[in-house]
């Protein structure tokens, strides 16, 4: 009855679900980086082509696992609870970034994939869950689309054009800057985690 995702958006006035809504479409927005750079990066680093989506599936790997035997356990109010298990997710994404920008190792590039299927799982799939917590009754999936629409709509639309125009603009001649090209996505996933930790 009536307009639910109106009235889903009417959560928005709720100053702890405003910092999780806006936090999520920034540090979701930074996929794109990872999403449109990294096969580059691991091709330029030295990685074989062949190999470059066989390492990418290590962070699928992650995933799956996470989601399995994790992210129940760990959403837990009494283990870290809905706050700290999304901001891990965020700090995941922030520890990828992190071992990009100072040109890590090659094999802990390849390792550090594992932490963007945790941060998938800790972030996107717990901050579903999280939404349809707190939502009044009955508006649970409005809520969880909302969120979605925060995620994997216009942060992902706006992070893919942020991405576009930065990767531009560190490039030259073909090659890529690459600590300077994942500083951004590591500030932006900085400030959400922060954001997440200190007023959500």
């Amino acid at each position: 009855e009536g307009m639910p995702m109106l009235e889903a958006f009417s959560m928005l006035t709720n100053t702890h679900f405003a910092v999780f809504f806006f936090s999520s479409l920034v540090v979701a927005g930074m996929m794109q980086f990872y999403f449109l750079g990294t096969a580059r990066f691991l091709s330029d680093i030295g990685a074989s082509n062949k190999n470059v989506s066989a390492i990418m599936g290590i962070a699928q790997a992650a995933q799956a696992v996470a989601t399995l035997f994790l992210l129940g356990f760990l959403y837990d109010k009494n283990v870290l609870g809905a706050k700290w298990t999304i901001t891990l997710g965020a700090l995941c994404w922030l520890t990828l970034y992190v071992v990009y920008v100072a040109k890590a190792p090659k094999i802990v590039i390849v390792l550090a994939q594992v932490f963007h299927g945790l941060a998938y799982v800790f972030f996107m799939i717990a901050g579903q869950m999280h939404a349809n917590d707190v939502a009044p009754a009955g508006l649970g999936g409005s809520a969880q689309s909302l969120i979605f629409w925060s995620t994997n709509g216009i942060g992902l639309f706006l992070g893919t054009q942020l991405a576009g125009y930065w990767m531009d603009r560190c490039s030259a001649e073909g090659k890529f800057n690459w600590s300077k090209v994942f500083m951004v996505p590591l500030l932006c996933t900085l400030a959400g985690a922060l954001a997440l930790a200190l007023a959500f």
